[in-house]
């Protein structure tokens, strides 16, 4: 890209130094210069769309030739609106205007050409005019709605606590309606995994967790969160006139042509009720060990302890580590029709065919321990328990294991030796342990680089002293681009230790071995640590040493 700095240069007032400036950090590509230049306001915003323009050879946005048409939306969906950072403007005979603020590379171009089949003609503009474009696009219901909700809610004395049998004509109204159609479909187009609803002291803010990171999409007027809140609790069964407990409720809803589950938490704060959607894909073809991230290695692992007859199968760690997942993927593939898997969940994530899934329900007497009672009544070949929260689901797993069956579960640890210490810890003896857990998957997500934008990265020393092999290898780093959104990642992969529990586990557990004790003689045994799994995908390219670091925490990286 040194020609397009030249031009600029050459072709502007930009002052030697800052030049110079941009040329010492030597960028690949415009993306990375017309930001620092921006940045840095090296120059005007217009003359640098000008000059852009001119090189690239693009038409320069301007509103008397280029009127953005409502009706293009149905050539560039949101979704590759999103993916692709661009805009449908207008279509003239074979030809789509696409707005961009940065000229697209060559693969992309192709990509909507192919998509589309239409010749492609980019039209650079200014990220203001971006913005406003994709408003009269797409529909923007935050800008349309909010002023007519507030006017709903004008007569109301407390937004926080507003009259119930005001806010239920309210919900019906459109305007509502609308607003959370959209924050639906949005948050699916973008993959969001949970949709944060939050009001604060003064604003009603929109957070969608993508990839596994919160990010702020939205802050609206405190007004409009009453009744988005209240339209969310209708759909998905709660009381609307209950504001002060928390209530769980749970929705099935078709988006763009893909089902999901969405499971809705609502709790009171000082600021008014907070929801937080988790939307669950029905599309069960996700449930496979290829498109966790697993490697070949892994997968054969995973494979092999499918074929152990009894004993129980623990999957570790944190939260959104995806163990229930993993977890899912496993049962999927031992469905059949000559065996009775049965199933306690709180609540139930994922819905397979040929399993007898029970979900708890404490409303109507069905608690989590008065399920887990009654599953070795029913005939089962394989259990699986949601999570060993406690001493009696712990008790119920092994006894389970000890009579034959095959049993699943999640627990909350750091690394696979932990997990025996858990157990431990909640009142299990050493020998039933040793006799009854069978393996421990531990497993972490790392985000996945853009393939699309990610540039080369440097192995410093320190990680090329604990791992050799790296200096052979060439690994990269986030940048962040149009298909990616900025973030530099595209969905995540699946970072995992397999503990197999064989007799020199079992002989250091029943003598109650010490967590490190057990670890290390896993690792001798040839596990492949978290650390050393993780290790593998950034050596293959898939992730950066700065995820790594986020996500294992591992000290000397």
């Amino acid at each position: 890209m040194k020609k397009f700095l030249e031009f600029l240069y050459q072709s502007s007032d930009m002052k030697k130094k800052n030049y110079l400036k941009i040329k010492d950090k030597n960028y690949n590509d415009p993306e990375e210069i017309i930001d620092f230049i921006k940045k840095n306001k090296f120059l005007e915003e217009k003359e640098l769309l000008m000059l852009t323009a001119n090189y690239f050879d693009i038409y320069l946005y301007s509103s008397e030739k280029f009127k953005p048409e409502k009706n293009c939306s149905e050539y560039i969906s949101l979704e590759m609106s999103e993916k692709y950072g661009v805009l449908p403007l207008n279509k003239k005979d074979d030809t789509l205007y696409l707005a961009v603020t940065i000229p697209l590379d060559l693969k992309i171009r192709e990509n909507l050409k192919y998509l589309t089949d239409f010749w492609i003609e980019e039209v650079l503009v200014s990220e203001e005019n971006y913005k406003k474009m994709k408003e009269k696009i797409y529909g923007n219901y935050f800008s349309i709605d909010q002023s007519e909700l507030i006017n709903q809610f004008g007569s109301m004395k407390n937004i926080r606590d507003p009259d119930i049998e005001q806010l239920k004509e309210m919900i019906k109204d459109t305007p509502v309606v609308k607003l959370v159609d959209r924050i639906l479909k949005e948050a699916a187009a973008l993959k969001a995994s949970d949709i944060h609803l939050e009001p604060q002291e003064n604003i009603f803010q929109i957070r969608y967790r993508i990839d596994g990171m919160l990010k702020k999409y939205y802050e609206l007027p405190l007004e409009i969160a009453a009744a988005v809140i209240s339209r969310i609790k209708v759909i998905s069964g709660m009381d609307i006139t209950v504001r002060h407990l928390p209530q769980d409720g749970r929705l099935e809803i078709p988006i763009d042509n893909m089902n999901y589950d969405l499971r809705i938490s609502v709790i009171p704060t000082i600021y008014g009720e907070k929801a937080v959607l988790r939307l669950l894909s029905k599309d069960l073809s996700l449930l496979s060990f290829s498109k966790l991230g697993f490697n070949n290695k892994k997968i054969k692992q995973l494979k092999k302890i499918l074929q152990i007859g009894s004993g129980i199968v623990l999957f570790a760690g944190p939260t959104g580590s995806g163990k229930t997942t993993t977890l899912f993927t496993m049962l999927r593939a031992l469905t059949a029709e000559g065996i009775n898997i049965m199933t306690v969940e709180d609540p139930v994530e994922y819905r397979l065919k040929n399993l007898n899934q029970i979900e708890v329900n404490k409303k109507r007497g069905m608690t989590f321990h008065i399920a887990l009672r009654s599953l070795l009544r029913q005939d089962p070949d394989i259990i699986m328990i949601g999570e060993i929260r406690d001493q009696e689901s712990a008790e119920i797993a092994v006894r389970a294991a000890v009579t034959g069956h095959l049993v699943f579960s999640t627990i909350h640890t750091i690394n696979s030796a932990a997990a025996v210490k858990r157990l431990l810890d909640i009142g299990i003896p050493a020998y039933l342990i040793s006799t009854a857990l069978s393996a421990v998957i531990s497993q972490r997500l790392l985000r996945t680089l853009c393939s699309a934008c990610k540039i080369k990265d440097k192995v410093d020393d320190k990680l090329s002293e604990k791992f050799p092999h790296l200096k052979k290898k060439i690994i990269y780093r986030k940048k962040g681009c149009s298909e990616c959104g900025g973030s530099g990642y595209t969905g995540r992969t699946a970072a995992a230790e397999i503990l197999i529990v064989d007799k020199k586990i079992r002989k250091l557990i029943n003598n109650n071995a010490s967590e490190a004790a057990i670890q290390q003689a896993a690792e001798l045994n040839g596990m492949e640590t978290l650390l050393e799994s993780s290790v593998d995908i950034l050596a293959d390219g898939k992730t950066s040493r700065q995820e790594l670091m986020r996500v294992i925490a591992a000290k000397g990286c």
